[in-house]
């Protein structure tokens, strides 16, 4: 006859087990295809990778120690020269007290795994990584949560004057920040300072007030638009809505999620037409979402990916455009409502 707790012991060593192997290879998978990635982003993707991890290898040690010794550990406690210290009760209130511990390990565990899965991020090409440098009048810097690009403007003095105008831009879900690089360092040539934010866990949803540390960090800064590329652009638009330093609202490939109220809020919304994610009918819908007289750009033969360097995006279009011409579309309409929020400029 089996001890009182014994199978509830045994499955949820079994449980740990599975649940244990698949955190420890999750993690090794991401670690090995996405390291680079995940080390350069928010700090939240490296904590939530460590932690995944050790978890899942004290989940399998206590799983399989609990296969091997859990009964007589039950029975015995820590004493071996004690045997049969445990009374019935006791070992039943043992197992009640194992479940009432387990339980929400588990389910945390599991949400730890779905999570580090499920944000495995989409990388940046070389493409994309190649212009995060500094050099051509552009300064990169690279912080926990953001990266700057700055402009290196010299006015007739040759003396450099700091950028009075800025773009906050907020990546796609799941993209690596890195991956705008190209089309947004043309902005930052044109003399704007662009701000590309690194979001937790890849999603803007996390941190919907990430922009407000970046505005308060730049005092000198007197115009703000922000933007974002798809969910990144929803978010935007959110936050938009109510922050009235924001001047300029710029989507790519994006729409919001309700009206916006703004009536002295710039908008600039850039589509492609090839976008099998956010259609061109979902674009045409959003009209009515934004002020009269929002600037709508479609870039003939752009898919959801071509407003990024990195690659192919399950589900969107066939993309027949070339990257470098979408990129240069995406930087003049970009450079054109930057110039539109700055008075000095008009």
């Amino acid at each position: 006859m089996r001890q009182p707790g014994a199978v509830s012991r045994t499955v949820l060593a079994f449980l740990w087990l599975v649940l244990g192997a698949a955190m420890v290879g999750v993690t090794v998978w991401i670690g090995w295809t996405r390291g680079s990635v995940i080390l350069n982003g928010h700090p939240a993707g490296v904590v939530l990778g460590l932690a995944t991890g050790l978890l899942g290898f004290v989940a399998l040690a206590w799983a399989v120690a609990s296969l091997a010794i859990g009964d007589r550990q039950d029975r015995e406690g820590d004493d071996p020269e004690q045997p049969a210290r445990r009374t019935p009760a006791q070992l039943e209130r043992r197992a009640k007290l194992r479940i009432v511990l387990a339980v929400p390990l588990l389910v945390l565990a599991l949400v730890s795994v779905v999570l580090l899965g499920y944000s495995r991020p989409l990388a940046a090409t070389a493409e994309a990584v190649t212009a995060l440098r500094t050099e051509n009048g552009v300064r990169l810097v690279d912080r926990v949560t953001w990266y700057e690009l700055v402009p290196s403007v010299e006015d007739n003095r040759g003396t450099v004057v700091a950028p009075t105008t800025g773009l906050i831009f907020l990546p796609g879900a799941r993209v690596d920040p890195q991956a705008y690089a190209p089309e947004l360092r043309r902005v930052a040539e044109a003399g704007f300072l662009v701000v590309v934010l690194k979001e937790p866990f890849g999603f803007s949803i996390f941190d919907r007030d990430h922009a407000t540390k970046v505005i308060e960090n730049h005092p000198e800064v007197g115009h703000w638009a922000i933007g974002g590329h798809s969910l990144g652009g929803t978010v935007a638009a959110s936050y938009a809505e109510d922050d009235r330093r924001v001047e300029g609202l710029l989507l790519l490939a994006s729409y919001p999620s309700a009206k916006v109220e703004r009536t002295d809020l710039r908008v600039t919304s850039v589509s492609g037409d090839q976008d099998g994610l956010v259609t061109p009918e979902d674009i045409a819908r959003s009209k009515a979402n934004l002020p009269a007289d929002a600037t709508f750009v479609v870039v003939p033969g752009a898919s959801h990916a071509s407003f990024g360097s990195y690659g192919r995006q399950p589900g969107d279009g066939t993309p027949t455009a070339d990257p470098g011409a979408v990129q240069d579309q995406v930087a003049a309409a970009t450079v054109n409502l930057l110039t539109a929020i700055t008075p000095e400029a008009k």
